[in-house]
């Protein structure tokens, strides 16, 4: 299987956020290493989750906050100093700039550096989260065989450090 993160960098008004796409387990949204701050609604979840259903997909990161830890801020720094992947302004002025983790030693790296962390925080999609989760648990129930390696166990994540975040009003 060919693994690999992403480095992602959003420039708006000259302040720069710096996350990582990844997949974010539904087991540890369910244990609670994954931390929720709001309840979720039945009719908004059963429509997220008619829609990953559907699709095979989820197509809506879930935007995850983490505590500051040097050994990720270090890795992201060595890696931004690389040519990105993408580099591109949007029609809304904000730069957007990706890059490829793909070296097993940098992934080892990530893996251990989350793994010291106590908690990741949801800061923006929670009903996302909360549909992806049913999604699996459904999943699970129809295949008893499964290993928890199946692609449905996972949601697509944005994870950022919170010395770096602004979250900006939803309206």
């Amino acid at each position: 299987k060919d693994e690999h993160l992403y480095i992602y960098q959003l420039e708006m008004n000259g302040r720069v956020q710096t996350g990582i796409i990844g997949a974010a387990s539904a087991g540890e949204y369910r244990t609670g290493v994954i931390k929720k701050h709001e309840k979720t609604r039945a009719d908004k979840e059963v429509d997220r989750i008619c829609h990953v259903d559907t699709c095979n997909t989820q197509t809506g990161p879930i935007f995850l906050a983490y505590r500051a830890c040097e050994p990720i801020r270090d890795l992201i720094r060595q890696v931004k100093k690389e040519t990105p992947l993408y580099d591109f302004v949007s029609p809304d002025g904000i730069g957007h700039r990706v890059w490829r983790i793909a070296e097993a030693e940098r992934l080892v790296a990530l893996e251990e550096g989350f793994a010291s962390l106590p908690a990741l925080y949801i800061a923006d999609g929670h009903h996302r989260a909360a549909s992806a989760v049913r999604v699996a648990v459904g999943r699970r129930e129809a295949n008893p065989g499964y290993t928890g390696e199946e692609d449905f166990n996972y949601f697509l994540s944005v994870m950022f450090c919170e010395e770096e975040l602004k979250i900006l009003d939803y309206n």
